[in-house]
């Protein structure tokens, strides 16, 4: 063994523990970096030298600088965080709905209530034209607001389709991003040393991703990511394939053809688009059309002056809420008499009378409700449609936090723990180069100091 082997030996020390500390620097410098994954030196101990004596170690090597990264925490955080934003998303929207409805304030029930009390004023003088055309700005109003809301809704289930798309564009690109990370990192690999921070672009990538569509990740042999939605793949090694949207059917297709079903923020607006939305705008049109309905049939059961009183509103039953509006245009042809005569009766209130109790009758749904109290189930069903969405919403907004910490105190960067790492770092450090004095100051007595007794 050479009697400068202790230089080496500490050389490759000090090499290993200046690595440990610029490793550390980083991880302090990156403590706040979104998405970065902390860093560790590996070491491995050279071979030994072999001696008479024995096997006397030669130093130490750096084995790689390493991530510390768990795929399960990685897997647990993209799972929640997909059911999170499509939770978000329904919940976003739904909240909206209810807000459309301006209850209780300026909604329709308070629209309503002014109808039957219109109605009311016109069974006491029926020949009052002032209380007649207040009929009929009230009809009008209640139309007006049903449509408002129908129209808002439309314009609610356009925006869903609309974010799908643009969450779609958006996936598409970090899935093409991803493919290139993958032959970015499968090149960098082929050199010494792991490309560490390529890869923690590529997993910010998978988690927003996964948070977007709701796609799954799963790491080939040779280190490239392979991502996929309902079994069909979306990024192999540098190939990926992009999604589409059919913006009149609200389908997603992946390009072999097969529909997939996203989950994530499009499951959301998906959701919306396809479900809770169309579930609204139904009961609302079914409101609407036995509204309209119930008046009707009161109202043609009497007589004005000029015969039988006809529909006060009429409708699309396609499209009833959207497309309800007064059918009388003239004070004149509100039927208020039970009898056409002659003579006619003018002062006959009996339908507007009628006309009054549609308050309280229970004429919807089957017999089993009254026009305001309809309306009421509708709105308190979205509102506890809307409310188990946001309790949802914040649930897993817990699992997700949940998570993230779990993810965090693995992967994330601890200041307080980097600086007992750089600590034991600069002792490493100056034991090293400890150990190149001694042996300095040992070959200084050697080449200098022997063989000068006597002289």
């Amino acid at each position: 063994m050479s009697d400068f082997s202790a230089l080496h030996v500490a050389m490759s020390g000090l090499k290993a523990a200046q690595l440990k500390m610029d490793t550390a620097a980083n991880n302090i410098s990156n403590a706040n970096t979104v998405g970065y994954t902390r860093q560790r030196v590996e070491l491995k101990t050279r071979y030994p030298n072999f001696d008479p004596a024995g096997q006397v170690g030669s130093g130490v090597d750096v084995d790689d600088i390493v991530r510390i990264r768990d795929t399960f925490l990685d897997s647990r955080v993209r799972s929640a965080s997909s059911a999170l934003a499509e939770t978000d998303v329904r919940a976003d929207f739904l909240t909206r709905a209810e807000l459309m409805t301006g209850e209780p304030d300026i909604g329709i029930t308070a629209s309503l209530d002014r109808l039957w009390s219109s109605f009311e004023d016109l069974s006491l003088d029926p020949t009052d034209r002032t209380s007649r055309q207040a009929v009929l700005d009230e009809l009008s109003t209640f139309a007006t607001m049903v449509n408002q809301i129908a129209r808002g809704l439309e314009g609610l289930r356009d925006g869903a389709i609309d974010g799908a798309g643009s969450t779609i564009e958006t996936a598409n690109g970090k899935l093409a991003e991803i493919a290139r990370l993958n032959v970015a990192i499968l090149e960098a690999s082929a050199e010494p040393g792991t490309p560490n921070d390529l890869m923690d672009q590529r997993d910010r990538l998978i988690d927003e991703v996964s948070q977007l569509i709701g796609a799954n990740s799963a790491i080939d042999d040779d280190g490239a990511v392979r991502m996929s939605l309902n079994g069909l793949n979306l990024v192999t090694g540098s190939d990926h394939r992009a999604l589409t949207l059919d913006p009149t059917t609200g389908i997603v297709t992946h390009p072999t053809g097969v529909a997939v079903t996203p989950g994530g923020e499009l499951g959301g607006f998906l959701s919306v688009y396809h479900d809770d939305i169309p579930a609204i705008q139904s009961e609302l049109n079914t409101f609407a059309s036995e509204a309209a309905d119930a008046i009707n049939t009161v109202h043609q059961a009497g007589f004005h002056p000029a015969g039988a009183g006809g529909p006060m509103l009429t409708y699309d039953p396609l499209d009833a809420a959207r497309s309800i509006t007064v059918a009388i245009t003239d004070v004149d042809d509100i039927a208020t008499a039970a009898a056409a005569g002659p003579p006619f009766a003018p002062f006959d209130a009996t339908v507007a009378e009628n006309l009054s109790a549609l308050r309280n009758d229970r004429v919807v749904k089957g017999g089993s409700a009254s026009i305001g109290e309809s309306y009421r189930q509708f709105v308190a069903g979205l509102g506890q449609q809307t409310a188990a969405a946001l309790s949802a919403a914040v649930s897993q907004q817990g699992l997700v936090d949940a998570a993230d910490r779990s993810r965090q105190s693995s992967h994330g960067v601890s200041v307080d723990e980097e600086m007992v790492h750089l600590m034991e770092a600069q002792r490493m450090y100056e034991a090293a180069a400890r150990v190149i004095t001694s042996v300095d100051q040992a070959l200084d007595t050697l080449i200098n100091r022997t063989g000068i007794v006597g002289r």
